[in-house]
């Protein structure tokens, strides 16, 4: 009896480390981005690596008026041509877009999100975007400001007195990204370089230009580029935050971003 239990006990086991892997390698094949969401067009791109021949389903999802539940705006699917495809998808026809009224939604402030439709769930896109009524999606920053106050991007803590700003690198895009279920599906909570990330210090950009452990200054706080996105690349970076929420309220931002000395 004790030998079928193991041997039961063993194939159920066996079963589920099946599922984890199969789960495991279909949320790590699907790869995209928001890329847009103006006045009137929400766009960006989504594609199987495993399977680029496949069209990818994408939900549209949508904060309304700083609710932390989100609402489906739009199912669409990730068939439409786009040139700039062609270098990481067979076919470069992984593009969607969906023409939006804004007009006709409730409420007047929105962050939009996107996610990818597989067998085994829903995984996040890159990126998420806000959008208020009559005004741009994409909020450009000053030095030296934030959405929590002079000290920089997310910051609520001191400014580095021991930093020295040096040279101006350009303006960047920045986005933010935490490690939930929603941010990282592969659940894992540690960042590229094998670092715990922390709030007002962690950064992800493009380790071709940053390497690991470069100091970047935005505002007055100094990050370092402990992490590393598939879309992360050239003037990009992503910042780490503590929960989705704050994630969700920086949304995408223009800053300067400094070297530090």
């Amino acid at each position: 009896m004790k030998a079928r239990v193991s041997h039961g006990l063993s194939a159920v086991i066996l079963a589920v480390c099946f599922v984890l892997v199969a789960a495991f390698s279909s949320f790590a094949s699907v790869d995209g981005a928001l890329s847009e969401a103006g006045e009137s067009v929400i766009s960006g791109w989504a594609v199987d690596a495993e399977h680029p021949d496949k069209s990818v389903p994408v939900v549209l999802c949508v904060y309304t008026d700083g609710s932390k539940e989100p609402q489906e705006l739009v199912k669409v699917t990730a068939d439409q041509y786009r040139t700039d495809l062609t270098n990481s998808a067979a076919n470069g026809k992984h593009a969607f877009s969906y023409q939006v009224d804004w007009d006709k939604l409730k409420g007047q402030s929105f962050i939009i999100e996107a996610y990818a439709e597989t067998d085994e769930g829903r995984v996040r896109l890159y990126g998420s975007f806000r959008y208020t009524k009559k005004e741009a999606a994409v909020t450009v920053v000053a030095a030296g400001s934030g959405p929590a106050g002079d000290a920089g991007p997310g910051s609520k803590g001191k400014a580095d007195d021991t930093a020295k700003r040096g040279a101006l690198l350009g303006i960047f895009e920045t986005t933010a990204y935490c490690t939930c279920t929603q941010c990282c599906p592969n659940g894992t909570a540690l960042t590229y370089s094998g670092t715990v990330p922390q709030a007002n210090h962690t950064i992800s950009a493009d380790i071709t230009k940053y390497p690991l452990g470069t100091k970047l200054m935005i505002g007055d706080v100094v990050y370092t580029v402990e992490d590393i996105g598939s879309t992360i690349v050239g003037n990009r970076l992503d910042i780490y935050f503590p929960t989705h929420e704050e994630a969700l309220a920086y949304g995408v931002q223009s800053v300067e971003v400094y070297a530090v000395e």
